[in-house]
């Protein structure tokens, strides 16, 4: 082996620049291997769920209505102590209350009853009706001297008009309540029918037969001629003379209101007629 200590002195030093050199810029340069952050638990959050900045208005729900208090049904009353009721109902069918002064204040139901009773065979009550007589006389022109003398009137426009408020009044009866007052009133009815001491008779088949004869009244074209032999005026063609009263009644009242009570008479009579009966 050739050298000296001292050359292989020098070997040496100059193998550890070039170690040195190489980790310095080799080593030293050579990215690092990322380290992962530690995983920590996150905070709990103390954040409220409602903005506490602006806090919102409760919402309240609206309050049910309160249910009116139920109300006892309607007790009928005696039939003597009836007037009071009875007349109240019968005016409430006028709009305007203006029946008033038409329904008389005692034995109401009686007194209606007796009328339907009388109505059944075309005849009119002289006294003790239901509701107040129409004032006045009755409006007539004279038309013509007849050959023995004898004067011949006939029914003026102004009479008829006499009979134009009680007829607007009872076309303006509401139909359905008409019924449904009868439907309550109907016993005391057929009791004051009972008190007429009619065997097996019906109220409500009286009812539908008075109806029925002012129904059956006959219609007359032209000027109604009267006479007048005595205080009373006469219809001068006998047969009318023989009509029953309540179809001279229809005459009486003019063509016109004529039409309107029959009108009125058979609304009634459609909500009447498909009622039990006794």
């Amino acid at each position: 082996m050739g050298g000296t200590i001292k050359d292989w002195l020098i070997a040496l030093l100059v193998l550890a620049a070039v170690m040195f050199g190489i980790y310095w810029f080799v080593v030293r340069d050579t990215p690092k291997p990322e380290v992962p952050a530690p995983v920590t638990e996150p905070a709990p959050d103390t954040k409220p769920s409602v903005d506490l900045e602006e806090p919102s208005e409760p919402v309240i729900p609206p309050a049910p209505e309160p249910s009116p208090p139920k109300e006892e049904p309607r007790k009928l009353p005696a039939l003597n102590s009836s007037d009071s009721e009875a007349r109240k109902d019968i005016i409430s069918l006028s709009p305007d209350g203006a029946l008033a002064q038409w329904i008389v204040p005692d034995e109401v139901v009686r007194k209606w009853v007796a009328l339907v009773n009388t109505a059944t065979k075309g005849d009119l009550m002289p006294k003790n009706r239901p509701f107040n007589n129409l004032e006045g006389n009755i409006a007539v022109k004279e038309l013509e001297t007849r050959a023995d003398g004898q004067k011949v009137y006939v029914l003026s426009q102004e009479n008829f008009q006499r009979y134009d408020q009680p007829v607007r009044l009872f076309a303006m009866v509401d139909t359905d309540k008409a019924v449904s007052l009868y439907q309550f009133w109907y016993p005391r009815l057929k009791q004051a029918y009972g008190e007429l001491g009619l065997k097996n008779k019906n109220f409500h088949a009286a009812v539908l037969a008075a109806i029925d004869q002012a129904l059956n009244a006959p219609e007359i074209e032209g000027p109604i001629k009267l006479v007048r032999p005595t205080v009373y005026y006469k219809f001068e063609d006998e047969k009318l003379e023989k009509m029953p009263g309540l179809h001279k009644l229809m005459l009486r009242i003019g063509p016109d209101n004529a039409a309107r009570v029959k009108e009125k008479l058979r609304e009634l009579k459609a909500g009447l007629q498909n009622l039990p009966t006794d």
